[in-house]
């Protein structure tokens, strides 16, 4: 597993307004030891905006720890307000759309993995149960 408690190892996305998002891993994890891809700390100037792509096996979770933001998942789909405390969890494979409101925002994303069907979980399991026999 992959910890950063260094504050000075975030990437920094200059938008076309020269509107920032500040983005730090906090952890990382591969796919098959466990169902965290990636728990990230997002940091947003004001009107910044910034797209989490999503992938057809992954989930994602957004904390908006502080600030707002406008969140939108496809162009036909209204999108979400979200502000300080709100929780909200984007369909599989989405990407998500965000664009910090007028005090900027700052939200915790976690990135889960997730099976496509039943028969992927138990077979996701047995490889998890096998690995751990080979080891010492």
């Amino acid at each position: 597993m992959i910890v950063t408690t260094d504050t000075g190892a975030a990437m920094v996305v200059i938008g076309p307004n020269g509107e920032r998002v500040r983005i730090r891993s906090l952890a990382r994890r591969p796919m098959l030891a466990s169902a965290c891809e990636a728990f990230d700390h997002l940091r947003l100037s004001p009107g910044a905006h910034h797209v989490l792509p999503g992938r057809p096996d992954t989930e994602t979770v957004l904390h908006v720890l502080r600030g707002a933001a406008v969140v939108g998942q496809l162009s036909d789909e209204p999108d979400h307000l979200a502000s300080e405390g709100d929780l909200l969890l984007a369909r599989r494979g989405r990407a998500l759309h965000l664009e910090a409101g007028p005090l900027g925002a700052e939200l915790l994303c976690l990135t889960l993995a997730v099976p496509r069907h039943p028969a992927g979980t138990r077979a996701a399991l047995a490889r998890r149960r096998a690995t751990r026999r080979d080891r010492p």
